[in-house]
Parts: C-alpha cells; sequence; structure tokens
C-alpha cells in the first residue's frame, strides 16, 4: 500500500490494487495549487474518488472536468452530487457520516467532521485502515468514535492551522498530538499546510509535519510522522 500527498488535501492513496484519489485540487481561482511537475496528465487511471466537502480547496471544478466521467464519486451529502453530475459524472453516490459503500472490493466508511456543516472524512478498509480527515476541528468524541469503531492504522489529518483574523476551524499540530493520542494510529501523514502565506492576523498557517513529529515526541506517542514534503510516497 501507498500513500502520496499532493497538496491541500490532496493524496493518491493505492491499495487493493486501486488507484483512490482525494479532495482533487490543481487550481484555485486559475492559480496553480500542485507542484508544476505533477498535472492531471501525471494521475495514474482512478479507481475512486473522494471529495469531503465542496470548499474551493477541495473541490476542483476545472480539474474534475479533465477527468473520466466513469470514475466512480463517493462524496458528503448536498451540493457535491449535483455539481458532479452537472459536469457528466455517471456514479455518485453520496455518503452521510457512518454511511458506507464498497466499490471493487474496497470498502469505504463516511465519518463526521466539525468544520463549517456537512463535511465528511472517510475510512478506507484495504490492506491498511486508513482514516482521511478531510478537514475537521478538533472534536474528542469524533476521534474517540472512529477509534473505536475502526481502530485506523494511518491517520491522514489536516494540520496547517489555517486561520482567518485568529479564527480556525482547522488542526494544528498541538491537536493533531491530541487526535493521534485518542486515535493511536501507527503513522500519520499531514495534510493541508504550507499551502496559505503566513500574514497574521488577516492569514496564517504555521504547522509542519516536522513540528508534528517534535511534539508528538515530546508527548511520548509513538505515532510516526511519514510524508514530510508534497510528492513523497509512503509505504506502509
Amino acid at each position: 500500500m501507498r500513500v502520496t500527498y499532493v497538496r491541500w488535501s490532496m493524496c493518491l492513496i493505492e491499495t487493493n490494487g486501486l488507484n483512490v484519489l482525494t479532495d482533487p485540487v490543481f487550481r484555485i481561482f486559475g492559480w496553480r495549487q500542485t507542484p508544476v511537475e505533477y498535472t492531471v496528465d501525471r494521475l495514474p487511471p482512478l479507481d475512486l474518488i473522494l471529495v469531503s466537502h465542496r470548499h474551493v480547496d477541495h473541490w476542483d471544478r476545472w480539474a474534475m472536468s479533465h477527468l473520466k466521467r466513469d470514475i466512480p464519486l463517493l462524496v458528503r451529502p448536498r451540493r457535491i452530487a449535483a455539481d458532479a453530475r452537472r459536469l457528466g459524472f455517471t456514479r455518485v453516490r453520496e455518503l452521510a457520516p457512518w454511511e458506507e459503500a464498497e466499490v471493487q472490493g474496497l470498502r469505504v466508511t463516511a465519518t463526521p467532521a466539525l468544520h463549517f456543516g456537512g463535511e465528511v472524512g472517510f475510512v478506507l478498509h484495504g490492506e491498511r485502515t486508513v482514516y482521511f480527515a478531510g478537514d475537521t476541528s478538533f472534536d474528542a468524541g469524533i476521534f474517540a468514535a472512529i477509534a473505536e469503531r475502526f481502530a485506523p492504522d494511518v491517520a491522514i489529518l489536516p494540520i496547517g492551522g489555517l486561520a482567518f483574523f485568529g479564527r480556525t476551524r482547522h488542526i494544528d499540530p498541538p491537536r493533531a498530538v491530541e487526535a493521534l493520542r485518542l486515535l493511536k494510529s501507527q503513522v500519520v501523514i499531514g495534510t493541508h499546510w504550507g499551502c496559505a502565506p503566513n500574514w497574521p492576523p488577516l492569514v496564517e498557517m504555521p504547522g509542519t509535519p516536522q513540528i508534528m513529529a517534535e511534539l508528538l515526541a515530546q508527548a511520548g506517542l509513538p505515532t510516526q510522522v511519514r510524508g514530510m514534503r508534497p510528492l513523497d510516497t509512503v509505504e506502509l
């Protein structure tokens, strides 16, 4: 099994012989968001796309318009499904928290998230159990429930702590440590970091994998931080 973090919350997860892409974003308002060498054309044939919510840093209509329309999509309820169908996608399924779907033998469960309302994460039950959080704030009840139900081997968490005027609905490294204390995952891969400028108090995104690794060590937690740079591929 392999996981490649691209940027924002986009990851390529290779498991069970399938290629799964999360929250595809190549452009925001026309501006390139991925490393220059990583283009839509570079993607392998995709077997499944997971979309946690409709914010512009998770749902890129331009990128979606360049993908094959018969790729299965699992999305959170409400407007994404209608938007995807308008783009011509024919295999779109909405999942509310704790609902499950199976695609080519891979079972996927949607999980709750705490962001601005209606978002989901996903648990992939593949060669390893992987929890992809999408965008979420810290919520002890959510993480404890995910740990109890699924005991994920790998947690893919947003760690940048994106904040506007000091207010955030995202996890930062200290909160990621608290989440991992509950999740007890063996490996964590950070997402949603290094994507926005640090211009306090207007906008801040201070969290990095390096900071998270230092805090995990200080807390005495055994979780390994993997994928320290965009396009790092983690073998699991």
